[in-house]
Parts: C-alpha cells; sequence; structure tokens
C-alpha cells in the first residue's frame, strides 16, 4: 500500500474526544491513509497518550462493508482516540490505534496482504485484530503473512466473548450485585451481544434483544422487539454500531443507563452525554466497558506463556472481574449520575505501572477493587 499521513492534536475532528482532555496527557493522533486493491483505502489513525514512553499501538481492523462512512479520517481519529483511553484506563501496555477499511466488500488474500504490508513496515510499534466486518478467520489468514497480530491466535479464546464478559462484568458494577431479576436490552445479537444476551439470560435477568440484520439469531430465553427504543427497561445495552445515540434518541429514551460495548455510541458525544445525565440516565463510559478484547491482547502479548496454558473460562472471568472492578471504581468516585464526563481527567498513566495481562501471570495478585459499589 502506499500512503500518507497527517498529525493533528488529539481529538480535532468534530465529534471526537480530545485524548489530551480525557487522559491528561499531551498526546496526538497521527491519520494515515494507504490505497488499497480494487480502489480501497486503508485509514490508519495512531494516538498517543505520551510520546516521551513509546509502546506499541493496539487497535482493530474494521471493514466498512456496505456501510456509507462519510468523514472516515473523522471516525478512524475518533475510534484510535477512544482506544487510547480504552487502553489507559486498563493498563494494558498499548496506545491507540484504529484501522478502518472503505472502498471493499470483502476480506480477500489481496486486501489482507496489503494490510500486513502496512504492519510489517511498523515493525512492532502498531498490532492488530478483528473489528466489525472482520472475523477470527481472517486474523488467523493475516496471521501468516505478520507477526503483529493479536487476536488469540492460537487460541480457544474467543476476544469477542471476552468483550460480552467484560461488558456483563460493568453491568454487575452498576448494579452493585447479580444482575438477577434486571430487565435489560441488547441491540445487536452479534458476535458480542448474542453471547452477552445468552449469559444475562442464564443469570436471571429478563432479557429483550433487537437486530434488524438478517440471519441475527435468537437467544434462547430472551423476546424480540422492534421498537427497542421505546423499551421501559433498567439497561439499555448498545452492542452494534457508532452513533448509535443521538441528543433526540438520549431525550425519549426509557432506561436507567446505558452501557454497551459498541465503540463511539453516542453521536454528538457532549451533548448527547449531558441530555443522558440532564434525564437522570447513568452512561458508563464505552472505553471502561468493551475492553475485553484489549485485556487479552494485554495477556496474550505480555504474559504469551501463561495465556496459551490458560482455559478459556480462565481468561473471561479475569477480564470480567477486571471491567467489574475498574467500574464500582468510577461509580465510588462518581458524584450522581453518571456521564462521559465522569471519567477522571488523570487517568492512570501505563508507564512506570504493571500492564494489566502481568496481572495474569502466576502468583500475580488478582484483580480487586478497593471500594465497593455503593448502588
Amino acid at each position: 500500500m502506499t500512503g500518507r499521513g497527517v498529525v493533528g492534536r488529539a481529538g480535532a475532528e468534530p465529534g471526537g474526544q480530545a485524548a489530551g482532555q480525557a487522559a491528561g496527557q499531551p498526546g496526538a493522533v497521527r491519520v494515515s491513509r494507504f490505497s488499497g486493491p480494487r480502489g480501497s483505502v486503508l485509514h490508519l489513525a495512531l494516538a498517543t497518550g505520551d510520546p516521551a514512553h513509546p509502546l506499541p499501538a493496539n487497535g482493530g481492523l474494521r471493514l466498512a462493508c456496505g456501510q456509507l462512512v462519510t468523514d472516515p479520517r473523522g471516525l478512524t481519529r475518533r475510534l484510535a482516540t477512544e482506544m487510547l483511553l480504552k487502553h489507559q484506563l486498563h493498563r494494558t501496555g498499548f496506545w491507540g490505534a484504529k484501522m478502518l477499511v472503505t472502498g471493499a466488500d470483502v476480506v480477500d488474500e489481496e486486501l489482507l496482504a496489503a494490510v500486513a504490508q502496512v504492519l510489517n513496515h511498523a515493525a512492532g510499534t502498531l498490532y492488530t485484530g478483528a473489528d466489525m466486518g472482520v472475523d477470527a478467520a481472517d486474523m488467523e489468514r493475516l496471521s501468516l503473512m505478520t507477526p503483529y497480530v493479536l487476536n488469540a491466535i492460537g487460541s480457544s479464546v474467543e476476544p469477542n466473548t471476552a468483550t460480552a464478559y467484560g461488558v456483563l462484568g460493568a453491568v454487575e458494577a452498576w448494579a452493585g450485585g447479580p444482575v438477577t431479576g434486571l430487565r435489560v436490552l441488547v441491540h445487536g445479537v452479534g458476535k458480542v451481544g448474542a453471547v452477552l444476551a445468552t449469559e444475562l439470560v442464564a443469570a436471571g435477568a429478563s432479557v429483550l434483544t433487537c437486530d434488524t440484520a438478517p440471519g441475527a439469531p435468537d437467544v434462547p430465553g430472551s423476546r424480540p422487539v422492534q421498537d427497542w427504543a421505546a423499551q421501559d427497561v433498567d439497561v439499555l445495552m448498545p452492542c452494534s454500531v457508532s452513533d448509535l445515540i443521538d441528543p433526540a434518541l438520549a431525550g425519549r429514551l426509557r432506561c436507567g443507563a446505558v452501557i454497551g460495548s459498541a465503540n463511539a455510541v453516542l453521536a454528538d458525544e457532549d451533548v448527547t452525554a449531558r441530555v443522558l445525565h440532564g434525564r437522570g440516565i447513568d452512561y458508563v463510559p464505552t472505553p471502561l466497558v468493551n475492553a475485553g478484547a484489549v485485556i487479552v491482547d494485554s495477556i496474550e502479548h505480555y504474559a504469551r506463556d501463561a495465556f496459551s496454558a490458560a482455559s478459556p473460562e480462565r481468561v473471561y472471568a479475569f477480564v470480567r472481574e477486571t471491567v467489574r472492578a475498574a467500574v464500582a471504581d468510577l461509580i465510588a468516585t462518581a458524584a450522581g449520575t453518571l456521564s462521559a464526563s465522569a471519567i477522571p481527567h488523570q487517568v492512570p498513566d501505563p508507564v512506570g505501572l504493571p500492564f494489566c495481562g502481568l496481572g495474569f501471570l502466576p502468583g500475580e495478585p488478582a484483580v480487586t477493587s478497593d471500594r465497593k459499589a455503593g448502588r
């Protein structure tokens, strides 16, 4: 691939949250554009928390197949900035990145080879995994072309399942205990949402689902609905697309909290967050909630032998508790209704602190919360 890069201050694009503001760091986001096969374009955004302390960047590969992206550079920048915050909040040992392919209808060998060329040129400063439109099989094929893939390669661990368990941990923190009896709506029953809905049913929650995609699975024990925004529920759980909730929709929702896995779920984020806050609807910020896959990446990268020997169940339990503890701490320190501004202005600087994945090593202390959720 051939390309060019543009460096700008983090969050310079409209609708994006500035990394420097969110993380208390002076970093920048570099956006590059590469020409791919058959007119496709790879947009790569790299978000650095502290350029003085180099860490590899990490973020998923997303294919915008059949989706009109009016501002791919802005979206890629925004997603990379959110990834930066996610990595910092959970001390994964990475800075943020995102790779977005537009103008392609399929992930074939030629496209994967072009992505591998970009990763190999970065020579260990950039890692990627599967995001929307890309699956584990694609990542397996990509890993044969480049070593810079983190997607539980060669393991029975499923990163999307790990993400679902992280969301479950976040809801448990918000509820102050088990989810039994909660009325929840899972929007999007794909790779993450289907697992999440299944686990919620098993845990005794009353689960509604909504997914308009052809062939979307029915989750046993749940009830599909169409007019999802009109449902009166305790928790709305977006597991589908970015920009799902705008200010107008936020003014109509009938829920107690928005807690989900979809990246950049709030359109016009600051305004929408204020509307939710004003209506007494908690919004647990997505970078804190949907970090399951990057927590797995941290284990895979920094504790590779322990990861290879571990059962998927142990990995999922580690992710669930890691996210639960982080959200419980946020709730304990937040005053009143949670909003995007509830994230501390000074998030943990990963430099000099143990990376999250190292806590998975034998003999390391388990992840725990210093405070109990007061909810």
